[in-house]
């Protein structure tokens, strides 16, 4: 399969269906995580993969990927693993530019949205760039330098994930990190502010937690990492 970006569509909040509608290409390869094949008939998608136990399938929804000969690998509905780590794992499994996820965030549990960002480890670890989207709110996971593009005004946090980041250096935001380390459950990173539309972080080791949370809520913005 040539590389192409894999939209994966879990089954939390989807607000505004015309601010994804507009995020989703033609050319992406499409991965429902269950519940998520509801989000993405919704916004008249056809699901390239529907994986999980697929207890959450409506029958309508059932029958439209039948006629549309969708492919669906399901799993036992006790597992050790939730739909978004199943699909996360066939995405890494086909090679793709990079990950894009929705349908993660939101809803009443917080522990969902809180594993479904320590998720991204599972790309990252294989130099895949992946990101996590709502209409507010970007989240990406970093070991290198990132660059992060945005809307000056936009509010930007930094979490360290493990002991420390270390030698941070960061251009773009209104307070800089000039060669200072990031602790584990520090709030130094907390809402700083974008001054320019590119953001570039650097540290020199360390697991890193990037929000960026849109000022304008109704647009989202890319990031990239260099070399890709």
């Amino acid at each position: 399969m040539p590389q192409k970006r894999v939209v994966i569509i879990a089954g939390g909040d989807l607000e505004d269906l015309n601010f994804y509608h507009n995020m989703i290409g033609d050319d992406d390869y499409i991965i429902c995580a269950n519940g998520g094949t509801g989000h993405a008939l919704a916004l008249g998608l056809e699901p390239d993969l529907v994986i999980g136990d697929l207890d959450s399938l409506e029958p309508r929804d059932r029958e439209a990927l039948e006629e549309i000969s969708a492919e669906m690998i399901s799993y036992p509905s006790e597992k050790d693993k939730s739909d978004l780590e199943l699909a996360l794992d066939h995405a890494v499994s086909i090679n793709p530019s990079r990950i894009v996820i929705i349908g993660a965030l939101g809803g009443a549990r917080f522990d969902h949205a809180f594993v479904n960002a320590l998720l991204l480890y599972i790309p990252l670890k294989k130099g895949i760039p992946a990101r996590i989207v709502d209409e507010r709110q970007e989240i990406i996971l970093a070991r290198e330098e990132v660059v992060i593009n945005g809307t000056v005004g936009d509010c930007l946090s930094l979490f360290a994930l493990t002991n420390e980041v270390s030698g941070i250096v960061t251009t773009g935001l209104k307070y800089n990190l000039n060669n200072k380390p990031l602790r584990y459950a520090s709030t130094l990173g907390l809402s700083n502010e974008l001054t320019a539309s590119e953001v570039n972080i650097n540290f020199q080791s360390g697991l890193l937690l990037i929000i960026k949370t849109s000022a304008a809520v109704s647009r989202a913005t890319d990031f990239s990492w260099p070399g890709h």
